[in-house]
């Protein structure tokens, strides 16, 4: 999963706390907020009930608790947020005792305070409780496929072919269910009810210990509609029909979870046939009629799991995998203990309708969920503080076993790019620790981000490497068992290794967990006397560093660095690696340099730190980059952009290296210097004026137009994976950087054709030609858009469609697009919010995409999760006018987002770099052009 002014305390109900059934229950005075539960208050078993109907605004439920009480106590707190208490009772050696119930909506806790001191020892705490079902993605939320009817009288009614519902039965009408190919069935417009309660909403579904070191064995049953099914965590044990057309399913027990991990999800889901790994069954779930979308989702959590049970020399912790795709999800997936709920565009694929790209994220975010199954479910972190232990693990984690599984991907140069926006991110003064200290819920909100998953990663890699494979993995092996569930730290985790390794590892590994930011690594080579030496010195890195004693106190900071580089000699036509441990500001390594034709300062990209390469070590390298793998050409060009936009290097320094890879046949180099250019023409060319912004494009053009002409505009027959994807990215910088009318007029005809019904675009170039025939477009191709966006049947088409509508940027068109980002039955809203981050991005929509946020800022509040709102404020920073930023202050200092304290400082300072980096390097990027 994937950052915050503290939220506001819910608002009081309509209706008073107190009711008739619980006379004693009160809405308390404000108390001091809280961090943490009382420690010594514990549930063994909690045995939950709900009653679900997707048709139903709200839901009821009961909840049987047996607790342990390490000492007597007058009161007991559970968390719970927007839910009405009834029933509230303890049972104790055969007396029922009931409290007076207290709601702390600030600290979204109960308070049952009793007349009478509760003794040390077990006692069962049993309740009624109900609340509302939420429409923001949070808690239990429910969600239409896209196109649906509303729902109304209490029956449901949908075009030809769907259900009828009517007095209290449900009848399946001529022509239900249908799974066939390439049809959307009109049952996918029902209802459904799913919970995403990680991190802290488990309290909105139910009256819960919702902190992850507090882990007890949960026993689950619904009631629900009888023609729908039902998803939990552990296998349906038995299933009773009850009156008015409902069943119960009851579940299974659960082994020991933290509430988080809880899922429940009711709706007209269809089940694959298992694929059993082990002794594990696996089946992927999804709306009726798209199973036909589901085939490589099963056979990638298969190969997954296989790889993973043998990492971990483990069997899967949960009795069966269940894989639901749901069109609305907030996060792109969420690790609930044996049934894991994926967005649908990120779980479903057409064969013939989905890229190389759209392959491996599946693949790649299918292995990072089940490799949770073991690290983070079977072994939870204690303390949010570990969320980045988690988070971080099984993202390494993920990468680790796609290689393993599918070489010929090249995954790790896809986590390149990963990097350097964690990097970019850590760069910044407003940045977090890896391992942050975390006080409460919303600071926990906040760093979900790629600080956690990213950069605790590249730690996590780079600590594989110095210990070695086999001891690492040992190490974690030795943690799981320990620990298995039950909780454990970060320092569980170093003492394992270090056991295993013989090596101190928390003194290695604390200043990249505990402390902000990473260093820069300025690498020179130094002759005398016929001797050569690599001079190396360490300094914080900041793309905007303070002054004054701030300033002072940062220049002294320093790490202990395993720094690997690598050397090459022209004659010798090889390449070899230097190591060195950096612990000083400034080290040199005498018998090195003058025998090298280049050096390169961070091997395979595999420390998390940046280079700046002296003047002429640069040229050395640029004019050898062949001699560099992929990762370091990714690598020198995101450190040469990190170098210029603090005003530590000339523009030259980084067009340059660029002009020299115009011929590159890597498809992940060709992206980094995509982003870099997109980056330069959104900001600093576009201020300098239409005229720089010309020179820039046609500079690209001269540099890599070539490639056009060597791949052509469509796939061969014989091209090979790499060949096609580097096609789409050569059409995306030529296209949609330079602007080429040949390759622009070419996609609007491929776009048209599509559109009008005629040959599919190719899979691995659908994405490009879409948002690149769409540019320059008027208002009629803006309804073709969204109609053929209403009309997809996979959800890669719909997401290509839906954000190809950027380009069309005319006023008609524009305000239509703008509408389509609040428009429920277009899209699902996380397709709608990366809509919005689109429009804000692009230089040409930004600011009419400004004002419709401010403009329905409180729509988007109720209807978004905090999480996802903070990343769509976040792209303000990226195209708005750098004059906004005083606006854009005052409007979120007016109105504080709930996820997004960091956020809306991120944003100033990145407004703040842009501005010093127009200063300092606009003039000298309009005197490069024009002098080039």
């Amino acid at each position: 999963m994937t950052r915050a002014t503290r939220s506001k305390p819910p608002r009081p109900p309509a209706r008073p706390a107190a009711n008739r059934r619980n006379p004693k229950k009160t809405r308390a005075p404000r108390r001091r907020r809280t961090t943490r539960l009382p420690a010594d208050v514990r549930p063994t078993t909690v045995d939950l009930h709900f009653e679900l109907d997707p048709a139903q605004k709200r839901f009821r439920g009961e909840a049987r608790y047996v607790l342990q009480l390490a000492r007597g106590r007058r009161e007991l707190e559970l968390h719970a947020a927007d839910l009405r208490l009834s029933r509230v009772r303890v049972r104790l050696h055969g007396e029922i005792l009931k409290p007076r119930v207290e709601l702390h909506p600030e600290c979204e806790t109960v308070l049952l305070r009793f007349d009478r001191r509760l003794p040390a020892g077990s006692l069962r705490l049993e309740l009624a409780f109900e609340g509302r079902v939420r429409s923001d993605l949070r808690g239990l939320y429910r969600s239409v496929a896209a196109g649906a009817r509303s729902v109304a009288a209490g029956a449901r009614s949908v075009a030809a072919g769907a259900r009828s519902v009517a007095a209290g039965a449900r009848s399946a009408a001529a022509g239900t269910r249908s799974a066939a190919a390439g049809a959307r069935s009109a049952i996918a417009d029902e209802p459904w009810l799913a919970t995403q309660l990680c991190p802290t909403d488990a309290r909105r579904f139910f009256p819960a210990f919702d902190e992850p070191g507090i882990k007890a064995r949960y026993r689950v049953s619904v009631t629900a509609p009888a023609d729908l099914a039902v998803i939990s965590n552990a296998p349906v044990e038995s299933q009773d029909a009850v009156a008015d057309g409902r069943r119960t399913w009851h579940f299974e027990p659960t082994p020991p979870l933290s509430s988080y991990l809880l899922a429940v999800a009711v709706g007209p889901f269809e089940a694959s046939p298992a694929l059993r790994v082990g002794t594990t069954e696996i089946r992927v779930h999804t709306l009726p009629g798209r199973q036909r979308l589901a085939a490589f989702a099963r056979e990638a959590a298969a190969e997954s799991l296989e790889r993973l049970e043998r990492w971990f020399d483990l069997p899967h912790p949960y009795p069966k995998l269940d894989l639901l795709a749901l069109p609305d999800f907030a996060f792109g997936a969420m690790e609930n203990a044996g049934a894991v709920f994926f967005r649908d565009s990120i779980l479903l694929l057409d064969a013939a309708d989905s890229s190389a790209e759209d392959r491996q994220r599946t693949a790649e975010t299918i292995a990072h969920e089940l490799a949770h199954m073991w690290f983070g479910n079977l072994v939870t972190m204690a303390w949010w503080n570990d969320l980045w232990l988690n988070e971080s693990f099984a993202t390494w984690m993920a990468y680790e076993i796609v290689d393993a599984w599918q070489p010929d991907w090249r995954v790790w140069l896809e986590f390149a790019h990963r990097r350097e926006q964690a990097l970019e991110l850590d760069a910044l003064g407003s940045s977090h620790p890896v391992a942050p200290p975390i006080r409460d819920a919303d600071e926990a909100l906040e760093n979900f981000d790629a600080i956690t998953y990213t950069k605790g990663a590249s730690v996590l890699r780079m600590l594989e490497r110095y210990l070695g494979r086999e001891t690492f993995r040992e190490g974690v092996r030795l943690y799981v068992r320990r620990h298995r569930e039950g909780c454990a730290t970060a320092a569980d985790l170093w003492h394992a290794l270090a056991e295993t390794s013989g090596e101190r590892v928390r003194q290695i590994i604390a200043p990249w967990t505990e402390r902000t930011g990473h260093p820069l690594i300025s690498l020179r080579r130094r002759e005398q006397d016929g001797l050569g030496t690599i001079e190396l010195r360490q300094e914080r890195f900041l793309l905007r560093p303070p002054g004054g004693a701030r300033g002072a106190a940062i220049a002294k900071e320093r790490w202990t660095i395993p720094w690997v580089g690598r050397v090459g000699r022209d004659e010798a036509g090889d390449a070899r690696a230097l190591r060195h441990l950096l612990t000083k500001r400034s080290e040199q390594m005498p018998g090195h340099g003058a025998e090298l034709t280049w050096v390169y300062g961070n091997a395979g990209e595999a420390g998390f730190f940046r280079v700046a390469h002296g003047e002429r070590e640069l040229d050395d390298l640029t004019a050898h980059l062949d001699s560099l793998s992929p990762l370091e050409r990714i690598g020198l060009v995101g450190h040469q952009w990190a170098l210029a936009r603090a005003t530590r290097a000339p523009i030259e320094r980084l067009l340059d290296p660029i002009a020299a890879l115009g011929r590159e046949d890597e498809p992940d180099v060709l992206a980094a210097v995509e982003d870099v250019l997109g980056r330069l023409l959104r900001r600093l060319a576009r201020d300098r004026g239409p005229a720089v912004e010309a020179r820039l494009r046609a500079w690209i053009a001269v540099y890599f137009g070539a490639q056009v002409d060597a791949l052509g505009l469509e796939p061969a027959s014989d091209d090979d994976e790499r060949t096609r994807m580097r096609r789409a990215r050569v059409l995306s910088i030529v296209g949609g950087l330079a602007r080429s009318e040949p390759v622009l007029e070419h996609a609007r005809d491929r776009l048209r054709a599509q559109l009008e019904g005629g040959h599919p675009l190719s899979p691995d170039l659908a994405d490009e030609l879409a948002r690149l025939g769409a540019l320059g477009g008027d208002a009629a191709l803006q309804a073709a858009l969204e109609q053929a966006v209403r009309r997809a049947s996979t959800p890669q088409a719909r997401r290509r469609f839906l954000l190809a509508l950027p380009g069309v940027s005319t006023p008609q068109a524009l305000a239509a697009t703008l509408r389509a980002t609040l428009d429920e039955a277009l899209a699902p809203l996380p397709d709608r919010a990366t809509l919005f981050v689109a429009l804000l991005t692009e230089p040409s929509t930004a600011e009419a995409a400004w004002g419709h946020f401010r403009r329905n800022i409180r729509r988007l509040e109720r209807t978004m999760p905090p999480i996802l709102l903070a990343r769509v404020a976040a792209a303000t920073a990226e195209a708005l006018p750098l004059d906004r930023a005083a606006e854009i202050r005052a409007f979120f200092r007016e109105r504080p987002l709930a996820a997004g304290r960091r956020v809306v400082r991120q944003i100033e300072e990145q407004l703040a770099i842009a501005r010093r980096f127009g200063r300092h390097a606009g003039a000298a990027l309009e005197h490069y052009l024009g002098s080039g």
